[in-house]
């Protein structure tokens, strides 16, 4: 048998190899996720990143100058809630904590480890809930939900690599690369490439409500070419089935613990959905139950907030409608 000499070998690997090289270095060089270096500005982004990461990190690079003492947590629908409304009935420097399809999971997760920061307090709590919140009692994995290792307790190559995995995945690198090339944002692109202006303050992590400027220019065609939406509006109202159980329980009880212990004002809001799905009595019951009576607020079944002029998709409502919820948590 011929044996192939010793260098051929290698060059004929490095040439297979280089591919992947190639793409690892665009990883290196680019930092997509915003994870291999320290930066200043994480709220200009082109790539969509994992929301309770860049939460975490500007909260570790701004507090000693903030003095954070308040913290909105929950999904994404947190943008209707803005700091800069919630100081007008709290005496406290907030912050918006929140994280990709957030659960009960994550929630304790992330208490956990604003707990263990040096001379933290945590005077005000507002936990913006719906059904997903209440049946995800375990923390959630993936690219977008991945918390650093100063929260998780996972060592840093876990972290690391999680992001390079991701960042390889045909789905993400695909639209990625094309962005890259094009600078042009396609359909396809989104859930990588993040549309629009920057929308997050930097202080505060407040959303930007830009598209209530649309809404001022379009009037009633916003809604007109946002089909689907007024398609869920017609759903007939209904009760979610129960989802709170044992584990979740557990988690509430944490929740509970933690404001105890920390002397926190703590406000539980169940938001409204556009399907008007009401969460279910027994899931309220059990909430009551565990954080307090007067700290659970459920506007799940309010149909006069469920309009579909509320919504700016079918997941999140509008930044009007959570100032009506603080104004009603808040009333004396």
């Amino acid at each position: 048998m011929k044996l192939i000499p010793l260098h051929r070998f290698y060059l004929k690997s490095l040439l297979l190899a280089s591919p992947f090289l190639l793409i690892l270095g665009i990883y290196v060089v680019d930092d997509p996720f915003m994870v291999l270096r320290k930066y200043t500005d994480y709220d200009h982004s082109r790539v969509c990143l994992s929301e309770g990461a860049t939460a975490w990190t500007k909260y570790k690079m701004l507090r000693s100058e903030r003095h954070y003492d308040s913290f909105i947590m929950g999904n994404s629908c947190t943008r209707s809630f803005l700091c800069s409304d919630w100081k007008q009935y709290i005496q406290g420097s907030p912050f918006r904590f929140f994280s990709n399809a957030e659960g009960l999971g994550d929630i304790c997760v992330k208490l956990e480890a604003l707990g263990k920061q040096p001379a933290q307090p945590v005077a005000n709590l507002l936990i913006v809930a719906d059904l997903s919140t209440l049946e995800n009692y375990t923390p959630r994995g993936g690219l977008m939900h991945i918390m650093p290792p100063d929260v998780t307790g996972k060592s840093w190559i876990n972290y690391q690599s999680a992001f390079l995995q991701g960042f390889l995945t045909p789905k993400f690198l695909i639209p990625y690369l094309k962005y890259q090339l094009t600078g042009t944002f396609e359909k396809s692109m989104q859930g990588v490439i993040a549309e629009g202006p920057a929308s997050h303050e930097l202080y505060t992590n407040d959303y930007v409500p830009f598209l209530e400027d649309s809404i001022r220019h379009e009037g009633e065609r916003f809604w007109q070419s946002r089909i689907e939406l007024r398609k869920l509006a017609t759903i007939s109202p209904s009760t979610a089935p129960r989802v709170i159980h044992r584990p979740h329980m557990e988690k509430l009880k944490e929740v509970a613990d933690f404001c105890r212990r920390r002397h926190t004002h703590l406000k539980f809001v169940l938001i409204p959905n556009i399907e008007r799905q009401r969460i279910n009595p027994h899931d309220i019951k059990r909430l009551k139950q565990v954080l307090g009576a007067r700290n659970v607020y459920d506007f799940s079944a309010d149909s006069t907030l469920s309009d579909y002029h509320n919504f700016y998709d079918w997941a999140h409502f509008r930044v009007k409608v959570g100032r009506y919820i603080m104004k009603e948590i808040y009333k004396p």
